[in-house]
């Protein structure tokens, strides 16, 4: 809701109601009445209120249209019989309103009745009860209120700056003489005591030389317009004073001189330089290196000692930051300390370090560092002291280095042997194969059965492999040992053999060991060939199965669509008669079957309702759904949707709010039916579950939007949110909310009437449209359903 005095101001208070079935006269006469009282008070409230006074005409407390004095001339030049009419029969301003929460500012106003077809503009609230009528002298009124109280504040704004700025302003003309002075209680010192110049010439205050140069520079601001700057300086009552004076251009005939004393400043400067200057000759004479930087480590400032220590020149160490030249190893060390620098943990800190020099080898260094802060005790910068240790990092780490490597040498030789033969026996142990060291005519070397897990699966071959090979087996094998031995490369293969009264499959793997021997790993496969064949058994009946999940779903869909079309004919028979006995076409009825018809009717409409909402759904799940996309206003779109909710809003004193953000397109590219099917339900469940005296409100606003790599364009989104003030949802309930058929709490059920299919069509209308559904809600304070989906203009 707006809240501006000028808004209220601008809604005139001087308005008639009136039924729509008032005799004509009767509002004639009172229209007389009012415009005399309203010329009677014309000296106490200006020729402002001098306008006509108009007669809104209602019918049911609703808005019917506008009666004014222009309508009376009008009946009687039509020669109309007045004693005979009603006021309805009389008017011809169309009803035209709007809501007071609709105006924002005055320009709106203007706007509206600039645009409206009469100079009366009818404002209603929010329950569509007239507050006023906006007329051009009313809005008049309002604008010139504000223009004055604009001007005030733009007075007072003035006074307070010139009070508060600690500068002397004069006005001067263009040939030097002053006009006028404005100063504060924080000017002092800036003219000798007892002088007032105003009035008086340049060279009449001023010693010639400055009083030359300020002339110069008001006629140089005066000519081009440009602020002139310079300092002065002069002596007042024995004392030299420094000032900085600025000249503006006001009018070609006069300037502005603006006068601030920077005395004070002035002598700062000149201890600041005294003391940069000893620093200086300390910093650049040390025989450490020294190094200034900002607390980020920005190097402000660095000492020559330090440059010839890094091989960098003062311009290439100065862009660098510590970080840059530090060994990656030793930055967190460093920050850790800086860290608790900054913190005030500690004063400074000390600690060995490695800079890199400049042709990329590193040196060692003692970095000690501390932290000079401002008056606040906040951190301006660091100074930091480098003490080349290189040499003797070097001779520890040498000796150092000695001592470890006389050490693992030793240790070396003695684990050596014994970790190759464990390594070698793990090895073995390890490999869950036969493993056979074998000549080339299939002679027996070696046999090494595998400890895991497949033991009992190999025969121990003690002289020949034909021990456990069939004759063709053996002969096939041998070919494989030959073509190993004469390519170089490894030959797998599998067999298929019978022990133990059962088939076993192995995976024969034969690697060339020179010209006479192969080494074979001999592998039982047989649970990888069964789980392949249970996984081919496994995926045929999975795909019988899909297909046959896939003629229920289809032969379930047509079931819902055949039966939702056959309910809706009888249906919509009965709806019909029980309409026409409602408006008593086949004769007059009493109250109870009034009452009953009224049942009828409400039952039949909500079984419709759910019928439609089955066939929906059934037309969605088996692809027979199609939107229809036009252009559509966002607008329009909105208020409608609210509208159908409207009357149950109102039985339970619940308030609707309508929120369009301004950047939206007027218009989008959507179907328009289903998109207004999607509101109303989600806006239908937002009062059912909102107590009375809460709130609904219905925002439609922009989205993130994505890039469509396909495409190659960026996709805008569009989101409608329905948020309300009722029950609320629980978080372990929020994933039951969209399944068809199904209300999230049995308590609720019985509470709140429905079926569960409304947000289920919901989900499924958003993402027919591109788009998707999510839920924010609290138990106890509301929910909030938000609809995304992308748009095209």
């Amino acid at each position: 809701m707006p809240n501006n005095i000028y808004i209220d101001l601008a809604i005139a208070q001087n308005f008639i109601t009136v039924e729509s079935d008032v005799a004509l006269l009767d509002v004639i006469r009172i229209m007389n009445q009012a415009n005399a009282v309203t010329r009677e008070h014309q000296s106490e409230y200006g020729w402002l209120l001098d306008q006509e006074i108009c007669v809104l005409v209602t019918t049911h407390n609703s808005l019917m249209g506008i009666f004014t004095k222009g309508d009376v001339l009008r009946l009687i030049e039509q020669q109309v019989d007045l004693q005979k009419s009603k006021i309805a029969d009389a008017i011809t301003q169309p009803a035209i309103s709007i809501k007071y929460s609709q105006i924002p500012d005055l320009a709106t106003v203007l706007s509206l009745l600039e645009n409206s077809p009469n100079r009366y503009l009818p404002v209603i609230d929010e329950f569509e009860q007239i507050l006023g009528v906006v007329t051009p002298e009313s809005f008049l009124l309002a604008k010139n209120k504000q223009t004055e109280d604009t001007l005030n504040n733009v007075e007072a704004q003035k006074r307070a700056v010139l009070t508060a700025i600690p500068d002397l302003i004069y006005r001067i003309s263009a040939d030097g003489t002053y006009l006028e002075c404005f100063s504060s209680n924080y000017v002092a010192d800036l003219l000798p005591d007892g002088l007032d110049i105003v009035n008086k010439h340049l060279s009449d205050v001023l010693p010639p030389e400055l009083a030359s140069r300020k002339l110069q520079s008001i006629k140089q601001a005066i000519a081009t317009g440009y602020i002139q700057s310079f300092e002065q300086q002069w002596n007042i009552d024995g004392k030299v004073q420094y000032e900085e004076v600025q000249v503006v251009k006001v009018t070609d005939q006069e300037a502005l001189t603006i006068i601030r004393n920077i005395s004070d400043r002035k002598q700062s400067e000149a201890a600041l330089r005294e003391s940069e200057m000893r620093f200086r000759s300390v910093f650049d004479s040390a025989a450490v290196g020294i190094s200034l930087a900002t607390v980020d480590g920005q190097h402000i400032a660095v000492n020559q000692s330090l440059c010839q220590m890094l091989g960098y020149s003062e311009d290439e160490l100065i862009v660098l930051t510590f970080q840059d030249i530090t060994h990656p190893d030793d930055i967190e060390l460093d920050l850790y300390h800086h860290q608790k620098l900054l913190r005030n943990e500690i004063d400074s800190f000390h600690i060995e370090k490695r800079y890199r020099h400049k042709n990329g080898h590193f040196i060692w260094v003692m970095l000690s560092v501390s932290i000079v802060r401002d008056f606040q005790n906040q951190p301006l910068y660091d100074i930091a002291l480098i003490q080349n240790i290189s040499d003797l990092k070097f001779a520890q780490q040498e000796l150092s280095n000695l001592n470890k490597d006389l050490e693992m040498r030793i240790q070396q030789r003695t684990a050596d042997l014994a970790e190759s033969e464990m390594r070698k026996q793990q090895l073995i142990n390890a490999i869950p194969d036969l493993l056979l060291r074998l000549k080339r005519d299939g002679t027996c070397i070696d046999c090494i059965l595998p400890t895991i897990p497949d033991k009992e699966a190999f025969v121990p071959i003690k002289h020949h492999i034909s021990e456990v090979l069939s004759p063709s087996v053996l002969v096939e094998q041998l070919e494989v040992f030959d073509r190993a031995i004469a390519t170089g490369e490894v030959q797998i293969y599998e067999h298929k053999l019978l022990k133990y009264d059962e088939w076993v499959y192995e995976e024969v793997r034969i690697s060339p060991c020179g010209e006479d021997e192969v080494l074979v790993l001999v592998r039982n496969i047989s649970d990888r060939k069964q789980a392949e064949e249970a996984l081919y058994l496994s995926n045929e009946k999975l795909i019988a199965t899909n297909k046959e999940l896939e003629r229920m779903t289809r032969l379930k869909d047509e079931f819902l669509a055949t039966m939702s079309h056959e309910l809706r004919t009888p249906l919509n028979a009965i709806l019909g008669i029980s309409e026409g006995l409602q408006e008593q076409v086949y004769g007059e009825l009493n109250q109870r079957q009034k009452n009953s018809l009224a049942t009828i009717q409400k039952s039949g409409q909500h079984l419709l309702a759910l019928i439609n909402d089955i066939l929906d759904v059934a037309k969605i799940e088996s692809g027979m759904f199609t939107l229809d996309l036009t252009s559509v206003s966002l607008t329009s779109l909105c208020e409608s949707s609210l509208s159908f909710v409207k009357h149950q809003a109102a039985k339970k004193n619940i308030q609707l709010q309508l929120i369009i953000n301004p950047d939206l397109p007027k218009a989008i590219m959507i179907d328009e039916r289903r998109m207004r099917q999607l509101l109303i339900n989600l806006l239908i469940n937002a009062v059912k579950f909102t107590p009375k005296g809460g709130m609904v409100t219905l925002e439609a606003k922009l989205a993130d939007g994505s890039y469509c790599e396909m495409e190659e364009t960026y996709k805008s989104k569009l989101s409608f949110s329905v948020s309300d003030t009722g029950i609320g949802i629980s978080q372990e309930d929020i994933c039951k909310l969209f399944q068809p058929f199904v209300q999230i709490n049995s308590n609720l059920s019985r509470q709140y009437a429905g079926t569960g299919l409304g947000l289920n069509l919901v989900k499924k209308l958003a993402e027919l449209h591109g788009g998707y559904v999510n839920v924010e809600s609290k138990v106890g304070q509301g929910s909030c359903f938000t609809v995304t989906f992308p748009y095209d203009l």
